[in-house]
């Protein structure tokens, strides 16, 4: 019996740059929208994995309330600019037949955002986070 392996953070962002910079072939006209929630999928992986590294009982709760829970770990900067970004692949996800996709200058940016914010929250170690969450800085 095959074993399913849960793609990585880093797999995740390689696949959306092979669908943005064409290697992709096959995605028709879906591959925008595949772009948009394979991002929103790798940010929110990358917050699961915040959270099992400081908090492993946040990572059962709904992504809504991690965010709204990651200012106490990760600053408000932070976690507005991630909570921000997934409301952002949110709305871009959802097709509305009113709506153009996403242009490829949006795609990029929110590709380039993505990794940045991933590399930010894998710097979050235990000793960073407040004793709220049952840890000292």
């Amino acid at each position: 019996m095959a074993r399913f392996v849960r793609p990585t953070v880093a797999d995740r962002l390689a696949a959306a740059g092979r669908l943005l910079d064409g290697t992709v072939t096959d995605a028709g006209g879906l591959w925008s929208r595949a772009t948009v929630w394979i991002l929103r999928i790798a940010l929110e992986q990358s917050v699961d994995r915040l959270w099992a590294r400081v908090s492993p009982p946040m990572a059962r709760c709904s992504m809504r309330a991690q965010l709204l829970a990651l200012d106490r770990c990760a600053g408000a900067e932070l976690a507005g600019a991630v909570a921000g970004l997934w409301a952002v692949l949110s709305r871009a996800g959802h097709h509305l037949d009113s709506e153009p996709a996403p242009t490829v200058h949006e795609l990029r940016d929110w590709y380039d955002e993505t990794a940045r914010l991933v590399g930010e929250l894998d710097r979050i170690g235990r000793s960073d986070v407040p004793a709220v969450f049952g840890r000292g800085r």
